[in-house]
């Protein structure tokens, strides 16, 4: 009999689902597409939430979708969501992948990630200026290599998440072996060497790079398809 298999796609702070709309018709696997607490809902309104509260909401959609192996691909922040899920659903886990994702070590939060002096700064920013970056900066950082108009989109559609997010210490003891980071070459808010920490820190099995800014599920979504595609096929393969 062959086992029940799905892919959840996590993605970062700031977004919803609709980064996933070029992608969501090309993946030829059952997807489940996790939606974040109050999307486009108001400034403030996940301002008091924890971690907890974004893993619980996560957990409760993978359990009302009912698979029995799960694969999960995550994005940016999203990293962070996945090690934790990773870690309660050990049991249960195909596969792992990274697309630019934060990688923090086991007792580490998001903002260790970041190089030095955004490290030691941003919870001070986030503290005195909120989670929702400037227009230009969001342009900038996220929107590089995308059309003017999925930038608008992205950011009129951009969402503030709680502080917690980005500054919750996560423990973990799991690392899923069958695991791939793909590196985002032209990055401009999570630079290239940057990612190569997380590769280490995943310990990732494989390492495919794209030449694509931050959101290449928008800038090129049939090749980013393509290769969540094939590595679904390969995980498929070897664990039925």
């Amino acid at each position: 009999m062959s086992e029940n298999i799905g892919a959840v796609f996590i993605y970062g702070a700031g977004f919803s689902n609709f980064i996933w709309q070029d992608v969501k018709p090309l993946i030829k696997y059952p997807a489940l597409y996790i939606e974040f607490p109050n999307r486009e809902e108001g400034e403030k309104d996940n301002y008091g939430l924890s971690l907890d509260d974004y893993l619980a909401s996560a957990m409760s959609q993978i359990e009302k979708w009912d698979k029995d192996k799960i694969v999960f691909i995550t994005h940016s922040i999203g990293g962070c969501l996945g090690l934790k899920l990773a870690d309660f659903y050990k049991e249960n886990i195909a596969g792992f992948v990274g697309i630019g994702s934060a990688i923090p070590v086991s007792g580490k939060s998001f903002v260790s990630c970041q190089s030095f002096p955004q490290n030691f700064l941003m919870p001070i920013l986030l503290r005195l200026f909120g989670t929702k970056p400037p227009q230009k900066v969001i342009e900038r950082e996220v929107c590089n290599d995308l059309t003017s108009n999925q930038t608008s989109e992205v950011v009129t559609r951009f969402t503030p998440e709680a502080k917690d997010l980005y500054t919750t210490k996560l423990e973990y003891d799991y690392l899923e072996p069958n695991s791939l980071y793909i590196k985002l070459l032209e990055d401009q808010g999570f630079p290239a060497r940057l990612q190569d920490e997380m590769v280490l820190n995943l310990k990732a099995k494989r390492v495919i790079t794209m030449k694509s800014g931050h959101l290449p599920m928008l800038s090129q979504s049939k090749e980013l398809s393509k290769i969540l595609n094939k590595f679904l096929a390969n995980t498929i393969k070897n664990t039925l």
